[in-house]
């Protein structure tokens, strides 16, 4: 893990430390996820959750804890709503989420880990799809398995989700479902 203050070496940010996984950690804790056999069964998840050094919650292991996470729960694996021994998705942070007084330093620190992150994936699996408005920055790759990778920043963190491939055939349907005029 990194710590940024802006101005590099290990500082304090406010109240709370900024820190994130390098780009070589990201990249290959989201690999390990997305490029694996797929579907993939909770204790395969487990399984790599351990492997990651996640800890997870004492009342239900698909929240986790990671090592970024200053001790909050910022984790999760889905289940498959049809199957419930199977992954739907995993989603974890690739940074400390600041939530109050998220100073210039940590907001650049948090858009540079992002394009980082960005950069490296769009190396490894070409160039994601790409959406921005005021509150989320968002990068999807859709993997030849149909596993979907989506690396998002806010102003207080970066996240990163893998979806199944039966997942983003269901987001997929959605999305074309809104397009042609559907409605809630």
């Amino acid at each position: 893990m990194t710590q940024h203050n802006g101005k590099g070496g290990d500082s304090s940010m406010g109240r709370q430390r900024f820190g994130a996984y390098s780009v070589e950690q990201a990249v290959t804790i989201i690999r390990a996820i997305a490029e694996h056999g797929w579907p993939m069964t909770i204790n395969e998840a487990f399984s790599l959750r351990d492997q990651f050094g996640w800890r997870p919650a004492p009342d239900d292991g698909t929240i986790f804890t990671t090592p970024v996470s200053s001790g909050e729960e910022d984790g999760y694996i889905g289940n498959d709503v049809t199957n419930r021994s199977l992954v739907s998705e995993i989603d974890f942070n690739l940074s400390t989420r600041i939530l109050q007084d998220i100073s210039s330093e940590a907001q650049a620190a948090i858009r540079n880990s992002y394009v980082s992150y960005v950069s490296a994936l769009n190396s490894l699996y070409g160039a994601g799809d790409s959406e921005s408005d005021q509150s989320v920055a968002s990068t999807q790759w859709i993997l030849p398995s149909r596993a979907s990778v989506i690396v998002a920043a806010t102003r207080g963190f970066v996240s990163a989700t893998v979806e199944s491939p039966a997942m983003t055939d269901l987001t997929e349907a959605e999305q074309r479902y809104f397009d042609e005029g559907g409605e809630f």
